[in-house]
């Protein structure tokens, strides 16, 4: 037992002494002083923008905008807390989702104003942010600051050795620099736990002040299920389309000139045996055609070999018939489900098919791998860029059909530069 604390005592010592140059401390040091900086303007803005907006809201509701402009800010400070925490400590604080209403103009207006989120927003920017980030950031600094200036107070206190030491002590100039030094050292040995005490209250008020409560996590469950659902019906929709258009261009006219060819056929067996002969051969030629469109619509739908060798064979499969050289790299062990591989599967296709039409690439990348339970699908293309999700590209369809699916849908598709497409497509069962 005397050995079990002993050992105790000797890690305490050199977490204590190891504290200070460690990466946690001045990532935290880093975290404060960020915050510090960044509630100033902050809190200049909103404090700006919220006393103005109320004055102008007698002169018929002229403030409106201005307190929208308001929350907006402040809805922004939210995210820049969110990701300040997760840069330097790896914290998640979570954020809602920016609130709107249906409609356009007063309604989102409305949307915003009435939403109990926005109001927490606004208020964590001016009364809540600025006091804890400059008071954690004072506390902070004086410990580092003032640590270090007793620490070095040798080095400039003989100037005053005549004069009297620490609080008016009437002590010579050996013995006030000792207890300089061992202040400053107990200072800059408490800095590095005061610095991640302020660091883990500034993340303990962010996230109650920022979090969205159960009540508000369902609404926003219920808001999103509803738009996923509303993009999947037209997603669906825009398939049934596609497929229409497909049989009506494809395979239903060339089994109508199948048809037509075997009427002709029928009439010239008595007459011309030969030329029927000939025209049974070009009806049997249209028929195989036409179940080769069969098949590549099948395929369109839900491909056989995604379902029965997986996603690696599907997508090896399908760029081998794309005009534009691709690169292929999956690695989606163990399978993801049926409907998240036909979804994935669907974007490269999709994403193929505007790389062969509109991008004018000489080369593509596609990469598929599973990293724990999410799939990420990636497709790249050194062509013109300026791809857009609105512009009827198709791209709008797959973004339906991803977050139908939970998933993320990213575009990236500068004028003149490469177009990347990233999905990731949670596999969780």
């Amino acid at each position: 037992m005397t050995a079990m604390r002993s050992t105790s005592r000797t890690g305490t010592a050199v977490a204590l002494l190891r504290a200070p140059g460690s990466a946690e401390t001045w990532l935290a040091v880093c975290y404060v002083a960020v915050g510090y900086v960044a509630a100033i303007p902050a809190f200049v803005v909103l404090l700006v923008l919220t006393i103005v907006s109320f004055p102008f809201m007698i002169l018929a509701l002229a403030g409106v905008p201005l307190l929208c402009l308001a929350m907006t800010v402040a809805h922004g400070v939210a995210l820049m807390e969110r990701s300040r925490a997760a840069m330097y400590l790896g914290a998640d604080v979570p954020v809602r989702a920016a609130p709107h209403g249906d409609g356009t103009g007063f309604r989102r207006f409305f949307g915003r104003l009435t939403a109990r989120g926005s109001w927490l927003e606004l208020v964590y920017g001016v009364l809540v942010l600025p006091p804890i980030a400059w008071f954690g950031a004072t506390i902070t600094m004086v410990c580092w600051g003032g640590g270090l200036a007793f620490v070095l107070f040798p080095a400039y206190g003989w100037a005053n050795a005549a004069g009297p030491g620490i609080a008016s002590w009437s002590a010579s100039y050996v013995s006030s620099a000792l207890i300089h030094v061992v202040g400053g050292l107990a200072l800059l040995l408490a800095a590095p736990w005061i610095t991640r005490a302020v660091a883990v209250v500034n993340v303990a008020a962010a996230r109650a002040m920022l979090a969205p409560s159960d009540t508000e996590r369902l609404h926003q469950r219920v808001d999103t299920l509803q738009h996923t659902r509303s993009g999947m019906v037209d997603a669906a929709d825009a398939e049934r389309r596609r497929i229409e258009r497909d049989l009506h261009d494809g395979a239903q006219q060339r089994l109508v000139s199948v048809a037509m060819t075997l009427g002709r056929a029928q009439g010239r067996f008595d007459d011309d045996p030969e030329t029927a002969r000939d025209l049974l051969a070009e009806a049997h030629d249209q028929a195989k055609r036409a179940l080769a469109d069969l098949r590549d619509l099948a395929r369109g739908i839900h491909p056989a070999i995604l379902t029965d060798r997986g996603l690696d064979a599907a997508l090896s499969a399908l760029t081998s018939a794309c005009p534009v050289p691709v690169e292929v790299s999956v690695d989606v062990e163990p399978r993801a489900p049926m409907a998240i591989e036909a979804v994935a599967y669907f974007l490269v296709a999709e994403s193929l098919t505007n790389v062969a039409k509109h991008s004018r690439a000489t080369q593509a990348w596609i990469a598929a791998r599973r990293l724990d339970d999410v799939l990420v699908v990636q497709v790249i293309d050194d062509g013109i860029g300026g791809a857009d999700t609105c512009a009827g590209s198709g791209l709008g369809g797959l973004r339906n059909r991803v977050e139908a699916v939970d998933g993320t849908f990213v575009v990236s598709s500068p004028p003149g530069g490469n177009t990347t497409i990233y999905a990731e497509l949670p596999c969780a069962s």
